[in-house]
C-alpha cells in the first residue's frame, strides 16, 4: 500500500482538518488519512497507483486547498 504526504499550507484549524479527512476518507481506495494542520501536512495511505494518487490530489483541490507532494515523497515506493 503506497503512502504519500502532501504539503497543504492553507488548512489552519481543527475543523478544516476534520473536513479534509472526511473528504479523503470517502475515496474508496484511501485506507488511512492524517491531517496535521500545524505542520500543513496530509498523510494518506491508499491502494492503487498514479491514477489514485491523482484522485487524492484532485479531492484535496476540490475541497478548496492547494496541495503538492512533500519534498522527497516518492509515491512509487511500496
Amino acid at each position: 500500500m503506497p503512502d504519500v504526504t502532501f504539503v497543504v499550507s492553507d488548512v489552519t484549524s481543527a475543523e478544516e482538518s476534520e473536513k479534509l479527512e472526511r473528504v479523503l476518507a470517502r475515496l474508496e481506495f484511501v485506507e488511512l488519512v492524517n491531517v496535521d494542520s500545524e505542520r500543513g501536512l496530509v498523510a494518506v495511505s491508499y491502494e492503487g497507483g498514479e491514477e489514485e494518487l491523482g484522485g487524492i490530489e484532485g479531492a484535496i483541490r476540490e475541497a478548496g486547498y492547494d496541495a503538492e507532494p512533500s519534498p522527497g515523497a516518492d509515491p512509487d515506493v511500496d
